[in-house]
């Protein structure tokens, strides 16, 4: 494919991406969305010895209605070592949750994945499973989720485990630490884990610490100093 069609087909993902979003938001206002709750992240690094640039931007959406729980991602993650490109990174990803009882619940999840250094650049992946909330205290939050998925991914279609775990702990009212790990287990396994630290400026602005490492099979590993905006 010649990177003319290349570029086509990735404005198409962007615009596609992009209608999912608005239909999906006036889904939410139509249903009744009793909370709402929206945090945008950019960050960055440079560093001297080997002129590294690394460039990252984050948005996260949550809502939930009566019946409902929805959480929307996106992150892109770019970095030039030396003047060369080595990082150019976007990834998606939606979940639904049905609470069953006050810690189990049944998740939808979806998300799209472009690398454009990996053979297969572009990762669809769909599924459903069930979900458990191991703690929720005032301080403590966790959850594990396990998921049947399929995978399509530049004709590598297949069916796959998608296993999740979220931590989140309040070291104060100013400090918090989050931890997100993700892992696909197909013909090739997908692994994400996402560690951050947080301080508030206010009760809308953060300054923080955050370490992304992927394994998909080019391992990478990104850390930068963020700035976030809740809205």
């Amino acid at each position: 494919m010649n990177k003319e069609r290349q570029k086509e087909r990735k404005i198409h993902w962007a615009l596609d991406v992009s209608v999912i979003i608005m239909l999906g938001y006036a889904l939410l206002f139509s249903v009744g969305v009793q909370a709402l709750e929206t945090k945008a992240k950019v960050g960055g690094t440079f560093i001297n010895v080997d002129e590294s640039i690394v460039f990252t931007g984050s948005l996260d959406s949550k809502w939930e209605t009566e019946k409902y729980q929805g959480v929307f991602e996106a992150d892109y993650a770019y970095k030039a070592e030396d003047g060369d490109q080595t990082i150019n990174k976007f990834k998606t990803s939606g979940k639904l949750i049905k609470s069953l009882t006050e810690k189990h619940y049944i998740v939808t999840t979806g998300s799209y994945d472009y690398d454009e250094f990996r053979d297969n650049q572009d990762r669809i992946v769909m599924g459903a499973g069930h979900g458990y909330k191991i703690l929720r205290t005032d301080r403590h939050k966790a959850s594990i989720e396990n998921s049947v998925a399929y995978l399509l991914s530049n004709g590598n279609n297949q069916p796959i485990i998608r296993s999740s775990l979220w931590y989140a702990f309040n070291l104060n009212t100013k400090v918090k630490f989050t931890n997100k790990m993700l892992w696909e287990s197909g013909d090739d396994d997908y692994l994400r884990n996402e560690t951050a630290f947080d301080y508030s400026l206010t009760d809308k602005v953060t300054v923080g610490l955050k370490n992304v490492y992927t394994k998909d099979p080019i391992e990478y590993s990104i850390f930068n100093i963020t700035l976030g905006v809740k809205f």
